[in-house]
């Protein structure tokens, strides 16, 4: 359908399966047994390189860096090995069929896991203009934000939508100068980080 074409290429919906992970995550279940993971990965990144990958990806595709971060922050806690239970792989969290369309043979590689997320991404920034429709489009699917004329009535979707917009915004108001790697140091030293649980 055309309703899911972009530039002539059809893709698949969803995009991530971070909407279920979110609704699991805040029900309490733990991915960490669950997982087919084949490496072991630090609780809080340290990697100057996988940052600076974020910033230069970013830039190339004309995405804001914080906007990206908040993205995969949300979606793999940036764990390159994090695989879902939909199969949604890497960084990014890139569905096997998106990761066809967008020739990305080694989903769990993170330079190049961050190379096609943020093509994707801007893909769908392209294609719904707002960050708020481009993020709802990687979460559900293009075809289900054109089916709705905006973001999916799932709760899901929202949920996921409203926490990396939130996590972006705070990020721009708080940090309106500084590169991504200074903010990285900023929020592992406890500067208004990720909360450790889903609960208020």
């Amino acid at each position: 359908a055309a309703t899911t074409e972009i530039h002539g290429i059809g893709l698949p919906d969803p995009v991530a399966a971070g909407r279920r992970d979110a609704a699991l995550r805040q029900a309490g279940h733990k991915f960490s047994d669950k997982k087919p993971v084949g490496c072991k990965y630090p609780e809080v990144i340290a990697d100057a390189k996988l940052l600076g990958w974020v910033n230069s990806y970013s830039k190339k595709h004309g995405l804001d860096p914080r906007l990206v971060y908040a993205l995969i922050e949300q979606e793999s806690r940036f764990n390159a090995c994090a695989v879902s239970p939909k199969g949604a792989q890497g960084l990014m969290q890139i569905m096997p069929d998106t990761q066809k369309l967008l020739g990305l043979t080694e989903p769990i590689n993170p330079e190049r896991n961050i190379a096609a997320g943020t093509q994707y991404l801007r893909a769908m920034l392209d294609k719904f203009q707002t960050e708020v429709m481009a993020l709802a489009a990687y979460n559900a699917g293009p075809g289900a934000v054109a089916k709705h004329g905006g973001v999916p009535p799932y709760e899901e979707t929202k949920d996921y939508v409203l926490k990396v917009v939130d996590r972006y915004f705070m990020l721009r108001l708080r940090y309106p100068d500084e590169g991504i790697g200074v903010i990285h140091q900023k929020l592992v030293a406890g500067d208004a980080g990720p909360a450790k649980t889903e609960k208020p």
